[in-house]
């Protein structure tokens, strides 16, 4: 079973809904499939659920004579066909103007529209990935306006989401787990908001305990590679003058690193109680040494 089944499936058996959410609903449904024509709907539908949801609707929100009928369809491959019609006649031009009414267009539209429209643009042609997957909700949208409709929509709504073309079609795509969350709220699907969301904070909570964990193994590799230059170096200054012609407070610095060759600069400031900076002091005047002894070495 898809996520997206999962989301809609919920949304498809939520509570009433009001007014203005059903027309902006019906709306996006009847634009997505192109079933307005001039004086008649025709909606074709695969999704007995959507279909008897939308037959519902229109039934409610409307006197006009409605028709639903089952048909078995072969093209590309053997599927079942849901037609809604509401034929021509008296009233039939006002209603398709009424649901015109209810567009998404404009700066101060009703949360209800906005919640209606969302939805039938999922239910129609909404898709959404997992969150163990990935973190992805798309719309691919037939027509152009319809998609620059839910696009400059989302935009208001301060979402991040973008838009581009696929497989020919208009797509309108978020990547971001929160902005997705709100949309799962939005339309009405809270079962699997909590899902989503429960999801999104264990993987966030293994993505943290593995970066922490690789920045543990590279200060731990870090460490080692600085004592291995740190070693090399003292033994070269050990084999050309000897450890016991440093000044005091280095020859104690050269042996402890030799006893302790794995401990970071911390470890060796605690033993001696001095502080780190004072540990990097004395290494850097080893170091001074050192570069002495090769560049007198390169000259001979």
């Amino acid at each position: 079973m898809s996520y997206t089944y999962k989301v809609k499936n919920e949304i498809l058996h939520r509570g009433e809904l009001t007014v203005d959410e059903k027309y902006a609903e019906i709306r996006a449904i009847l634009l997505l499939k192109h079933a307005i024509n001039e004086n008649s709907i025709e909606l074709k539908l695969e999704n007995k659920e959507i279909a008897e949801r939308i037959y519902s609707m229109l039934k409610d929100l409307t006197q006009l004579k409605i028709f639903i009928k089952f048909t078995k369809s072969k093209k590309f491959g053997e599927h079942n066909t849901y037609v809604i019609t509401i034929p021509s006649q008296p009233g039939v031009k006002k209603f398709i103007d009424m649901l015109n009414l209810y567009t998404s267009v404009g700066d101060e539209i009703n949360e209800n529209i906005q919640k209606g429209f969302i939805r039938g643009m999922f239910l129609g042609c909404g898709y959404i990935k997992s969150p163990e997957k990935e973190y992805a909700l798309d719309f691919f949208v037939d027509s152009d306006e319809l998609a620059n409709e839910l696009y400059d929509l989302l935009l208001r709504m301060e979402k991040r989401v973008y838009k581009t073309v696929k497989r020919n079609k208009p797509l309108v795509y978020m990547r971001n787990a929160e902005d997705i969350m709100d949309i799962i709220v939005l339309i009405g699907s809270m079962k699997e908001f909590y899902n989503y969301e429960e999801t999104t904070m264990i993987k966030d909570l293994k993505n943290k305990t593995i970066r922490e964990m690789n920045w543990e193994v590279a200060n731990e590799t870090k460490t080692l590679d600085t004592a291995r230059k740190q070693i090399k170096m003292i033994n070269y200054i050990g084999y050309k003058i000897g450890l016991n012609e440093l000044s005091p407070v280095l020859e104690e610095i050269a042996f402890l690193r030799l006893e302790n060759q794995e401990a970071s600069l911390q470890e060796l400031a605690e033993i001696i109680g001095i502080s780190k900076s004072g540990i990097r002091n004395r290494f850097r005047r080893l170091e001074e040494i050192h570069n002495e002894l090769l560049e007198k070495e390169r000259e001979s």
